[in-house]
């Protein structure tokens, strides 16, 4: 199944508006992983580390190759550039216990 490239248009709307749109997509050729990090209560993990390793198919060696940080949301997103490659993810989420004050470096 062929991928189309995601689209973002801002919208300016006024009350009343009516708004006929004709949008076309580009066929996409990468792929992508995303997801959302929850911790155990079912909150959304904020601030988790998320890592992608493409797997070396010979030594069965991860290679790190992209990192993100989850948003508000938990969120995180990679663009695969190569499909065809065996991937793993590792996720890590951190919370001090006693937190440094704001505005305090070290």
């Amino acid at each position: 199944m062929a991928a189309t490239k995601l689209e973002l248009i801002d919208l300016d709307l006024t009350p009343g508006t009516e708004l006929d749109m004709d949008v076309n997509l580009q066929e996409e050729f990468r792929s992508v992983v995303h997801g959302v990090v929850r911790l155990p209560d079912g909150n959304y993990a904020e601030n988790a580390a998320v890592k992608l390793f493409v797997v070396d198919e010979t030594t069965n060696n991860l290679i790190p190759i992209a990192f993100a940080f989850t948003d508000e949301f938990g969120q995180f997103l990679f663009g695969i550039e190569n499909p065809s490659l065996k991937y793993k993810v590792k996720v890590f989420h951190y919370v001090p216990e006693n937190p440094l004050p704001e505005g305090t470096t070290v």
